[in-house]
């Protein structure tokens, strides 16, 4: 049973929906959608925990979801999908080859989840991400908003974020969800990886993120980490994490959608979807 964590209305009165952008992110354990008006304020922010224990339960779900928010079936001027499901690897594009995503997807993922291979260009990265998304939930997108444009998360991620990464010579950037964390690493001003990882302690996030520095010969003293996502600055896991690292920074919002309603909570908890929105809008 889906649970909502977070809804965020401003002012609904008057609204031209059609005028407005729509943006989605469909994981494995959560759902989150923000819209936008056509001068890119917060009109509406959800955020939904899912329960669904497999690929046809996480569907119905959505289905369900969909169905009981009236304000998701209004026809709006932009719908974007933003997948994000762990199952994606980034190619350099000289050695993409269409005809070679299945057996790379089950090379480095297996082949037990079943689903659709998608692919795309990252712009200005010279790389494209390989990904897989279950098929019921495709379909399920596919029918309920069918002229919608659809991404993967790091794609988007790395074509927004190109202009805050090029100016961070060594950064780590960390979004966090419950229970999974996503880690974009910047070396000399250069991506050398993306990744998702799954914890249950918060001396798992410190252990992959000191292990990543060690294998990439970054300094955890010096080198910045930005926050972004479900993390709270009192909790045990942000405690943990200063202990080794001394740069650490929580991630702001776009000064664009900024709201009243919004300024109740901390500005990193939203900025990651916000950030996309405004990106896309």
């Amino acid at each position: 049973m889906a649970k909502t964590l977070f809804d965020i209305t401003e002012t609904t009165d008057s609204i031209d929906w059609q005028r407005c952008h729509l943006i989605m992110e469909m994981g494995r354990y959560n759902f989150s959608y923000a819209i936008l008006g056509s001068n890119k304020k917060l009109i509406r922010l959800r955020y939904h925990e899912l329960d669904g224990r497999n690929n046809r339960e996480l569907a119905d779900e959505m289905e369900e979801i969909i169905e009981g928010d009236e304000v998701l079936r209004q026809n709006m001027k932009e719908r974007v999908l933003v997948y994000n499901f762990p199952e994606s690897q980034l190619v350099p594009e000289k050695y993409f080859h269409i005809n070679a995503n299945q057996e790379l997807m089950e090379l480095l993922n297996g082949d037990l989840n079943k689903g659709i291979i998608l692919s795309e260009k990252i712009s200005g990265w010279n790389q494209y991400n390989v990904f897989r998304v279950p098929a019921d939930i495709h379909a399920l997108f596919q029918r309920r908003f069918g002229n919608g444009k659809y991404w993967h998360y790091y794609s988007l991620w790395m074509e927004c974020g190109q202009q805050q990464f090029s100016k961070c010579k060594d950064c780590l950037s960390v979004i966090f969800y419950p229970n999974r964390i996503i880690v974009a690493v910047i070396k000399n001003k250069q991506l050398q990886l993306v990744q998702s990882y799954a914890y249950q302690a918060a001396e798992d996030v410190s252990y992959y993120l000191l292990n990543i520095c060690k294998q990439l010969e970054l300094e955890p003293a010096t080198v910045t980490v930005k926050l972004a996502g479900m993390v709270d600055v009192s909790s045990a896991m942000y405690t943990e994490m200063l202990k080794y690292f001394l740069q650490v920074e929580p991630d702001a919002l776009p000064m664009d959608s900024i709201t009243p309603s919004l300024e109740e909570y901390p500005a990193h908890f939203f900025s990651p979807i916000l950030k996309l929105a405004v990106c896309v809008s």
